[in-house]
């Protein structure tokens, strides 16, 4: 006798037997997530680096505070003057990431640079070459030739032996670098700290240029209303060929510092024109002799 349960056991089994699972595509290669996301620029980027800043540090607050560092970029993107801003926060992040890239007039391409050069981001040396590819692709109707405006030994010590002459000032003490000479005094009377900045002028000087939050007007020598920073004066006026006075005054706060320039021409021992700042130490406070600014950014 036929077993009648053989035929419903084969069709049980067959429709419980596995069937081949169809063929999955292979996975991708997971690629590691912010270890190298900026390391390299894509290959379509059209940036050329001209000059980069120096990396440095500070605090931001956010949910909590953080440490971060960034650096800025300048050079040209499409013919165009280009600023870029990087930054990380080395807690978490190994590489740095593009903030923000910004195309810039010559002007404010500029004002940046000189900002950077103020800080020490940047050097003297630096500044010119970059300055000059700027200018090349700009204006180069108007030329940037002008030689590298650092003082020689020489030039140094013609401005030691002026500061030295001066008999209404006295401890001098010199500190100079980066094309800058600087000169700490005192008065020979009441004891007010004096502080005398020398550099010649750059070709492109913000000197010539309106500054925000700065009053700057041209006056004439009897307009200085400091009678240290007159004696100053009055010994230049005599000694050089000629000198301008420029008064800027801070506009940014309720004390107004105000800090007095004076351009000479023809001083003695040193080619070129020279820019010299002189004003209470005090007031020095949150200039810079570059950017002539007294943001303090």
């Amino acid at each position: 006798m036929k077993n009648p349960f053989k035929r419903l056991r084969s069709e049980k089994a067959s429709v419980q037997a596995p069937q081949d699972a169809p063929e999955r595509p292979a996975q991708e290669e997971q690629k590691p997530i912010g270890d190298n996301l900026d390391s390299t620029p894509p290959l379509t980027d059209s940036f050329t680096e001209w000059c980069r800043t120096r990396t440095r540090g500070g605090v931001e607050r956010r949910e909590r505070t953080d440490i971060f560092e960034a650096y800025s970029v300048f050079g040209v993107e499409e013919g165009r003057l280009t600023c870029r801003y990087y930054h990380r926060y080395p807690e978490h992040e190994r590489s740095f990431r593009l903030s923000y890239s910004r195309a810039l007039g010559f002007d404010d391409f500029n004002r940046r640079l000189l900002t950077e050069l103020d800080k020490g981001g940047v050097i003297l040396s630096e500044y010119h070459v970059c300055i000059q590819k700027a200018a090349s692709l700009t204006r180069p109707e108007a030329g940037c030739n002008d030689p590298f405006t650092e003082f020689t030994d020489e030039e140094r010590a013609a401005l030691h032996a002026f500061c030295d002459s001066l008999d209404t000032l006295k401890d001098q003490s010199y500190l100079h670098g980066e094309g800058v000479l600087c000169c700490e005094c005192e008065s020979v009377v009441g004891g007010e700290r004096l502080t005398l900045r020398f550099r010649k002028l750059l070709p492109y000087d913000a000197l010539s240029a309106e500054i925000p939050g700065v009053c700057k007007e041209a006056v004439g020598g009897y307009d200085i209303t400091d009678m240290w920073v007159m004696s100053v004066f009055n010994r230049l006026n005599e000694r050089c060929r000629s000198c301008k006075v420029t008064r800027l005054t801070s506009q940014w706060n309720i004390e107004k510092e105000t800090v007095w320039l004076m351009t000479a021409t023809g001083f003695p021992g040193v080619g070129g024109t020279v820019l010299i700042a002189v004003a209470p130490t005090a007031d020095f406070r949150r200039f810079r002799f570059f950017s002539l600014d007294f943001s303090n950014k």
